[in-house]
């Protein structure tokens, strides 16, 4: 199930992303400021997962201190977006600020699931081949 949401909510994002190259390039004259408002957030997080991978080459102990600096950074970006593309006049910066947390923390809760079922996965697996060595 968490799969199939996963599936789910990346293929709206990318539909929403060619939809908005197909309104800027091919629809002259269509609802212009919502494609070009779509490729500026596809910009900001090809930004935020770029920072990710390098913020995952660092590791700490404290996982806590890790997903801060997550959140921290995703804010930092949306904030510097904002700034670029002049988001906040229509959108207030505490909007980005409460979206940004929201977006980590579920983000943190599918991985949290995932690690589960991958774990399980594993411990079946392990499971069965204690038995099979029992029975050598």
């Amino acid at each position: 199930m968490k799969v199939l949401i996963l599936n789910i909510m990346a293929t709206t994002g990318l539909s929403v992303i060619v939809l908005a190259i197909v309104v800027r390039f091919l629809l002259q004259g269509y609802d212009l400021y919502f494609s070009i408002a779509v490729l500026q957030t596809f910009g900001a997080n090809i930004a935020i997962h770029i920072g990710f991978l390098l913020t995952r080459l660092f590791e700490s102990m404290y996982v806590a201190l890790e997903i801060f600096i997550d959140i921290l950074y995703t804010t930092i970006v949306l904030v510097v977006f904002g700034m670029i593309f002049d988001w906040f006049g229509i959108i207030p910066i505490w909007t980005l600020v409460i979206m940004a947390v929201m977006i980590n923390l579920l983000a943190l809760f599918l991985n949290m699931v995932r690690f589960k079922s991958e774990v399980n996965v594993i411990n079946k697996l392990l499971r069965v081949r204690n038995k099979s060595e029992e029975q050598y």
